[in-house]
């Protein structure tokens, strides 16, 4: 039955997707793209690299103690050497909470609840490099940082099955076009993310794929070694469809649009890369 759901949905979004493919299922550029002159090109490892990390942000450096906290970061790069120049494209996302008593990836729950929590994500990227300063992985960029709060409301049934979730959301910038810096230990075990006036948040690294060539943004698994969107990816993100952070298995993998919540945009989008490289 869950199979023959899954071919229903997937048929849908394949017709919407072959509508909406022609403008282009993600309304903004999914990695910033630059071109990078100067003499720190021979700090590069090699040429044409390709970077994916995901990882656990764990602590939040705030003044004058640590605060501990759950979140996720997902971070990629893309270096491709040429004659004259680097040609550079990235794309990172983090999002994390206080809430030690409600995970972002929680059960769907059946009761009215509130929910608080970070979010960042890279605008615009201005140097990725391997091998680094000491560091296993380095990234430059201008940021943006929000506090989000999510009101749920949730109606269920006698029998206390969800029949219907409402939410609002409310936003508050802490940081537009901020520098940032992604560091990665040269044992790629652990990273600090800092971004402007935002205290640094650290964390561990979940898992991390370098290769040579191409990669595709779309493929939920980090360690994937394709780099074509498959059916897989599709019904991981049909699987956690309608989760959103602090209810049902949400994951940034499974949200490229970033709208904090695993919609139609995230399937359609993946979608419309099924088969293909990128």
């Amino acid at each position: 039955m869950k199979k023959a759901k899954f071919a229903i949905l997937l048929l849908a979004i394949l017709a919407v997707t072959t509508l909406s493919a022609a403008a282009g299922a993600y309304a903004m550029p999914f990695m910033s793209y630059n071109t990078v002159h100067g003499p720190r090109l021979h700090r590069l490892s090699f040429q044409d690299s390709c970077v994916r990390m995901d990882g656990n942000i764990t602590e939040w450096l705030t003044s004058p103690t640590t605060t501990p906290v759950r979140g996720m970061l997902e971070a990629q790069s893309r270096t491709i050497v040429g004659p004259s120049a680097t040609r550079q494209g990235f794309s990172a996302t983090a999002i994390w909470t206080t809430n030690m008593t409600r995970a972002i990836t929680a059960i769907r729950a059946e009761e009215n609840f509130t929910y608080s929590f970070d979010a960042a994500r890279l605008v615009e990227g201005n140097y990725s490099a391997l091998d680094f300063d000491g560091y296993g992985w380095y990234m430059n960029g201008t940021w943006n940082v929000w506090s989000v709060t999510l009101n749920f409301t949730v109606v269920t049934d006698n029998s206390g099955n969800i029949l219907s979730i409402t939410t609002t959301q409310h936003f508050v910038p802490l940081a537009k076009e901020a520098i940032g810096n992604l560091t990665v230990s040269s044992d790629w075990s652990d990273f600090n993310l800092t971004i402007g006036s935002v205290p640094t948040l650290t964390g561990t690294v979940l898992c991390y794929r370098i290769s040579s060539g191409m990669f595709n943004p779309f493929i939920v698994n980090c360690g994937s070694s394709t780099t074509t969107v498959t059916s897989a990816d599709l019904r991981s993100i049909a699987n956690s469809y309608g989760s959103m952070p602090g209810w049902g298995n949400y994951n940034l993998r499974l949200d490229p649009c970033l709208d904090f919540k695993v919609d139609i945009c995230d399937l359609t989008t993946s979608a419309a890369n099924l088969n293909s490289g990128q």
